[in-house]
Order: C-alpha cells, then sequence, then structure tokens
C-alpha cells in the first residue's frame, strides 16, 4: 500500500510516568527536561502522545496539544513542529499530561522524541516528573463525555511558575520512571488529521447579571454545577459589577463579592455572576484574563441553553470549571474544550476588587470553505446556514454526534449523515478516512463495530448493529467520491465480518428475524421486533453497497452471496410487510402476523433500496403525505436522511422540499436555532409513543442532512465512476432559483438554476459529465 500510515515511526523512547501513581484519576503531571543545543534547526520536530492528553512547551511557549482521543490498541501520536521555537543554548521541554483514567485497564503515560536537525533526545529516566498538584483530582465525574469528563479545578497559588523555561529548580523533583513493559500501548499510530484551528472570538451579549448567596453545596461539593444553577437576585444590592458590556468588546469588567458580613451583622456574602451569550453553540475554551488577589475564585459553567430564561446546567451535562488565583495578573484556559453558548462566571472570594477580560478560543477542523449553497428562499437558505453549522461544530480531531453532551464518534450517525455532509460542504476527505480507519479498529469479537469509535467501548452486549450496515455503506460511499482503492482493499474483511455477522440471523423468508443487540433504527416509536422492515430494508442497502466492492475485487464467492441474500429479500419483503388493503409498509411481521405499528421509517426505507414496487410506492406516497389518511411514526431528524433519498428516488423533490421546511424550517430555523437539534423538540421526545421531558441538544450532526441534499441531491449530482472522474448532473425543479457549488476530488462543479430555464453548469477539467 501506498499510504504513509504504513511506514512506521522507529521509536527509540521510552514511555515514562511518576512511579507508583500509574493509574491516578484525573490526575495531571508536570514533565521537563532541558537541552543544550547549538543547533537552531528550521525543521525541528516532536515526536510526542500521552495517555491520556498533553500540551507541550518549548521554552514557555504552547507547541501542541493531543493526541487525537482513541483506543490504547490503537494510539495515535503527533508530530509538532517546533521550528523557531529553540534557542541556541539552553532549551525547556515541558510537558503537562492529564491521565483521566475513564476507563478500566489502562494507565498514565508519555512518550516523546525530540529531532533536531540530527540530534535526538528520547524520553527516558532523565526527564524530571512531579504530580501537579494545582489540579484537584476529586472533581465531578460526568461519566458520559468522552472527552472532557471531569470538572477541572485549578489552584494557581499551588502551581510552579517557570516550570516549563530554562533555569527553573526541579530538584524536589523525581526522576521519571520508565514503564517496563509496552503492554497498554500496543500500536501507535502517526496522526492522520490536520491540528485543529484556533482562534479567539468575543462574547455576543450579556444574558443577565446577577448576584447569588454563597452557601456551600455539602453534599455533592465536588460539582460546581449545583452553586452555578442557583438562581440569584438581578439587583445587585452588595456584591459589585462595573461595565460589563466592556467584556464584549476584548476590555475588562471589574467585579467584587460583598464584604459587609464583616461588621458582624450582616448575614451572608454575595457573589456577582455574569452570564455571557456567545451567540450560537461554539466549541473553545474560555481563556481569563485576570488581575486579583490570592484566593479568590472565579467559577465557570457551560450551557448551550437557557431554561426559564435562567442558567442551569445542574439538571443534565454539569460542565464547569473553577480557577482559584494568585496574586496579581495571571492568565488562565482550561485543558479541555467544551461545546456551550452560554458561560457562567460566578466570582467567589473576591473581597477585593478583581479585573476580569474573557475571550473564548474557538477550536474547530480546519475545512475549506468549498460548497456553496444559495437560492432565492430565505427559509431554505436557513436551513442550509444551520445544517452547514452544525458539520463544523462536529469536526474537531474527532467527528462527535454533538460537541456538548458526549464528544462521542458515534458510528452510525457519523457514517449516515455527518459524512456526506462534508464532502457536500467542504469537499474533505481526511477526516472520513480517518473516521473509517479508527471505526474499523473497535470491530469486537461479534463482527460488528462498536457504537462510538473514538474511545474504548467493549460492550458487545448493548451494541448497536444497524450502525455497522451504515458504516459499511459509508465505505463504499468514501470509495466512490475519493476513487481512493487502498482504503476499500484494507477494510473490506470488516466489510465481510459485518454481513457474516448478520447471516445467522436471516430467516426462513430470506429477512433478519428477530435481530439481537441494540436495534436502533432511530429515536422513534417504532417495532422492531421479528421481521423489522426498516432494519431490514437498511440490511439490503448493505449488501448493495457490499455487491459493489466484491465485484470490484472480483471476490465471485462473496458476490454470489450476497446476490442470493438480496434476491430472497427482494422477493419476500412486499410480500410479508407490505398491506395490500392499507396501501403501506407495517413496521414489522411478527410469528407471521404484521404489527399494529406504520412508521415513515419502515414505509420510506422499503422506497429507497427499492423494495417494492412502483404501484406500492406510489400508494404509500399518497396515503402518508397527500390523503394523509393513515396514522404513522414520524421520522426523527436522523433517519430522515433516508426519507429525503427515498422521496428523490422516486421523483418527489416537492414532498422532500416541504419537509425541510416544515420540519428544520418550521421547527428549527424560524425559532431562532443557527444548528440543528438532536429531535425535533428541544423540551423533550416521544420515542415512547408519550412526550417525555428531557433536555435534547442544540447541535446534533445526525439532524444535518439537509445540507446534503440541498448541494447534492438538489442538484441531481450522481457519481457515475469513482473519484468523481464522471459525474451525472439533473438539476431538479424547484419553486425557487438555487446555485450550487458542489466540491469534488478535481474541484467544484458549478450548478445555476433559475424557475423554468434549464440548468447551467459548469465542471473543471479532469471530470467528464455524462446522460
Amino acid at each position: 500500500m501506498t499510504d504513509k500510515r504504513m511506514v512506521p515511526h522507529r521509536w527509540q523512547a521510552q514511555w515514562i510516568w511518576k512511579r507508583g501513581e500509574d493509574a491516578v484519576k484525573n490526575s495531571y503531571y508536570f514533565f521537563r527536561r532541558e537541552i543544550t543545543s547549538e543547533n537552531t534547526a528550521t525543521n525541528a520536530r516532536v515526536f510526542i502522545s500521552a495517555s491520556t492528553r498533553y500540551e507541550l512547551f518549548i521554552n514557555g511557549s504552547l507547541a501542541g496539544r493531543g493526541p487525537v482521543p482513541g483506543q490504547p490498541y490503537h494510539q495515535y501520536y503527533d508530530v509538532v513542529d517546533i521550528s523557531g521555537l529553540l534557542t541556541s543554548g539552553k532549551n525547556t521541554v515541558g510537558v503537562v499530561v492529564n491521565f483521566t483514567g475513564k476507563y478500566e485497564g489502562t494507565r498514565g503515560g508519555l512518550i516523546a522524541e525530540i529531532d533536531c536537525g540530527g540530534e535526538r533526545i528520547v524520553s527516558d529516566d532523565s526527564w524530571r516528573v512531579t504530580r501537579a498538584q494545582a489540579w484537584n483530582a476529586n472533581t465531578h465525574h460526568i461519566q458520559f463525555n468522552q472527552v472532557a469528563c471531569y470538572q477541572e479545578h485549578f489552584d494557581a497559588r499551588k502551581s510552579f511558575a517557570g516550570w516549563n523555561i530554562p533555569g527553573f529548580d526541579d530538584a524536589g523533583w523525581e526522576k521519571a520512571a520508565i514503564i517496563p513493559e509496552l503492554k497498554k500501548w500496543t500500536t501507535l499510530v502517526a496522526r492522520d488529521i490536520p491540528f485543529m484551528h484556533e482562534h479567539p472570538v468575543f462574547p455576543a451579549a450579556i444574558a443577565y447579571t446577577e448576584e447569588c448567596l454563597d452557601v456551600a453545596n455539602r453534599h455533592r461539593a465536588d460539582d460546581l454545577s449545583i452553586s452555578l444553577s442557583a438562581a440569584g437576585s438581578s439587583e445587585l444590592r452588595y456584591s459589585t459589577i462595573k461595565d460589563p458590556d466592556a467584556l464584549l468588546s476584548g476590555g475588562y469588567a471589574e467585579v467584587m463579592c460583598s464584604t459587609k458580613h464583616r461588621d458582624g451583622i450582616f448575614d451572608g456574602i454575595y457573589d456577582p455572576c455574569i452570564i455571557l451569550d456567545f451567540g450560537r453553540v461554539i466549541t473553545a475554551r474560555p481563556m481569563l484574563s485576570l488581575t486579583g488577589a490570592a484566593g479568590g475564585i472565579v467559577d465557570i459553567g457551560y450551557a448551550e441553553r437557557l431554561i426559564d430564561g435562567r442558567f442551569n446546567n445542574a439538571i443534565e451535562c454539569p460542565f464547569a470549571d473553577r480557577y482559584t488565583m494568585t496574586d496579581g495578573a495571571q492568565s488562565w484556559q482550561p485543558f479541555a474544550w467544551k461545546g456551550f453558548r452560554y458561560l457562567k462566571l460566578r466570582f467567589r472570594s473576591c473581597f477585593t476588587p478583581v479585573t476580569v477580560m474573557i475571550t473564548a478560543l474557538i477550536t474547530e477542523y480546519p475545512y475549506d470553505e468549498r460548497g456553496q449553497f444559495s437560492s432565492g428562499d430565505d427559509i431554505i437558505n436557513r436551513v442550509f446556514a444551520m445544517s452547514k453549522y452544525t458539520l463544523r461544530l462536529c469536526s474537531n480531531d474527532s467527528i462527535v454526534d454533538t460537541p456538548w453532551r458526549e464528544q462521542g464518534q458515534w458510528l452510525g450517525d457519523v457514517a449516515a449523515v455527518t459524512l456526506p455532509g462534508i464532502y457536500s460542504c467542504f469537499g474533505d476527505t481526511v477526516l472520513p478516512k480517518k473516521f473509517l480507519r479508527q471505526s474499523a479498529a473497535n470491530m469486537l469479537p461479534t463482527g460488528l463495530i462498536a457504537n462510538m469509535t473514538n474511545t474504548i467501548d467493549t460492550d458487545y452486549r448493548n451494541v448497536i448493529p444497524d450502525y455497522s450496515l451504515w458504516w459499511v455503506m459509508a465505505l463504499r460511499d468514501y470509495y466512490r467520491y475519493t476513487g481512493d482503492a487502498d482504503t476499500l482493499h484494507e477494510f473490506y474483511p470488516h466489510v465481510l465480518r459485518i454481513i457474516q455477522a448478520h447471516a445467522g440471523y436471516i430467516g426462513a423468508h430470506g429477512l433478519i428475524e428477530n435481530m439481537p443487540y441494540w436495534v436502533f433504527i432511530d429515536w422513534a416509536d417504532i417495532d422492531k421486533r421479528g421481521e423489522c422492515a426498516a432494519y431490514n430494508a437498511l440490511f439490503y442497502g448493505a449488501l448493495e453497497a457490499v455487491a459493489a466492492m466484491a465485484a470490484f475485487r472480483h471476490d465471485d464467492y462473496f458476490l454470489d452471496m450476497v446476490n442470493s441474500m438480496r434476491s430472497s429479500m427482494r422477493e419476500n419483503f412486499q410480500k410479508r410487510l407490505f398491506d395490500d388493503r392499507r396501501g403501506v409498509v407495517f413496521d414489522a411481521c411478527v410469528d407471521d402476523v404484521l404489527s399494529g405499528k406504520i412508521s415513515e421509517h419502515a414505509n420510506l426505507a422499503a422506497i429507497r433500496w427499492g423494495l417494492v414496487s412502483d404501484e406500492a410506492a406510489g400508494l404509500i406516497i399518497r396515503h402518508l403525505y397527500e390523503t394523509k389518511d393513515v396514522r404513522y411514526t414520524e421520522a426523527q431528524p436522523f433517519f430522515t436522511t433516508v426519507v429525503l433519498s427515498a422521496l428523490d428516488r422516486i421523483g418527489r423533490t416537492d414532498i422532500a422540499l416541504r419537509i425541510l421546511k416544515e420540519r428544520w424550517g418550521d421547527r428549527m430555523a424560524a425559532r431562532g436555532f443557527s444548528s440543528t437539534l438532536e429531535e425535533w423538540y428541544e423540551n423533550g421526545s416521544w420515542r415512547s409513543g408519550e412526550f417525555k421531558g428531557f433536555l435534547r441538544t442544540h447541535s446534533h450532526a445526525w439532524s444535518a442532512c439537509p445540507a446534503e441534499f440541498l448541494i447534492r441531491t438538489l442538484s441531481g449530482f450522481e457519481i457515475v465512476e469513482p473519484g468523481c472522474t464522471k459525474v451525472r448532473i439533473s438539476p431538479k425543479d424547484a419553486p425557487f432559483e438555487y446555485q450550487v457549488v458542489i466540491p469534488t476530488p478535481l474541484g467544484g462543479i458549478s450548478v445555476q438554476k433559475s424557475i423554468g430555464r434549464n440548468a447551467v453548469v459548469a465542471v473543471p477539467e479532469g471530470i467528464t459529465v455524462v446522460a
């Protein structure tokens, strides 16, 4: 293979750590190594990895953060360019490592090699290490989050000034201990994506200010979200906040807690609080610049939304950090980025004036803006904009479901919706390839891929089997878009295992029956028992993809097998699951009896993959969308990608556009959302058949399928030959004019379509448009 990843770095360094503290959860450590060099190389590099994450400093300057989250058996390392940071003479390499200990069987570790134009300095027992006591390890654990899984409490009074610059006295530190056996990190994988783009932004508005009575949360003292969620008084009677609007433009506000308690009569201390609105959900680290007295505290709370107009992150997702000041001017930012729109600053024990300035350092994947869509319909434009923005929000060093709650690389979310959106909006293939590879590395012994693939996920009993089917289709689509045959060949064995994992559940009628594990389909009230219509349609779609891959590889044995499966499914699906009298597909057939449930999922998936006749498809469309005489479960945003694709297949773009306007337009864009909701409602879900109130995210990429639809589907873009060397362009009629740029590996295809006129299409050199 030609993939440069296949040529491993030949490590001379050894994994090191602090002796006797292998796996202290939520612990931080300082490592340092002084080097003397007369060679200020222009190509100096550091090869580095850590468990769980690191910040690298050269002579006090931040040089890099990492590594990419993953599994210890697929451990990423970074190559950080430190050219320009070295000086002639003494230099200091400093590393902070945070070991989260989130998963059993993991431990802390650091490995590093500094290549200075021929000189090589490696991690070994010549490095110095100490526990970073400024970070409190006993903080609230946020179980469901994969990246920012602990609240971060940092006490600047306990830190070491100048620890990462030459001349620091580290005599009180220990020699690093060499980890004797490489049991935890069996494979080191070179970072295969660029480093994230970081840039600062100011708050867009002051949501409100308040003062809160300072009372201890004694029963859950480790959880800052409790006190941060306490509602205070909007009238500041005892504490002070001066010039908070200055924070909106990089200026300083002044705050101070009440001091009347010192008179021995007044009862209590009141804390000033500022709630900042960044205008939309962002992925960022807050950066504080302060001047204050030692012991003053800033508690920082993060939230996507307000509840009843007030900040409250104790109900769900209690993301919060604490900074305790030292004397004088100082600055700080937390180790982990968060997803948030609202930021609450609560100042405690600040009994002399504190000046504060804050920005948010956004971290995001460095996409190029290659895909474009605009139209004469304002609502459709807003639907596209929020979908595209959500794809960007969910793209970091992993492709996540949401940057707010889990920050998890959920297999099906990414494969079904996010990857097609990335191709359509940005034309990037590097991050999708990393997702496919990292996911394949998380295949379970059952032959299915784990639910989340940027972390350790070994729960085979709760695996979502349909997500593996989406991954199979995503691999096929990646090959079609890029023409990268090496990646298809590399992961073809994984494809076969996924199909074989299903083969044992094919029943007497050629359909998957009683599929075990966690059959998901969608967050919707659908019947998944017996011969489940939606699941079988997904399986058929995966078989289509496998047949194409097997034919490309001349794998006649497997091609015959999957074609036989497909033939049997085509023959029996409609017979078993379509009711001629009602004119619709039912959700399931259980013991030869049709389920009592009807869903958009079952019916549109059957149309999408051609499992019902044209006549049956026409009846389905009439009953669900025209006469509307059938009660059915509506698809949530995730599965609506199948709905839109099915409608396109049968030429009903009119209904697809109506769905975009009624669901994304009326339910999201018209209500002011700038990114897509997890489900159709922000305050609860109908997934059980009854509405249950709980928070839904404001930043879910699985709801961003309009981005792909409006760029690719509306313009009638179809890849005829892998790598987009031959394509078909058949722009659809719409009740508005539109302009599209479709990114391809060979350049952008421009489509302009006016009402009642033929489209104007321009293609770059190397692409042939066929009829």
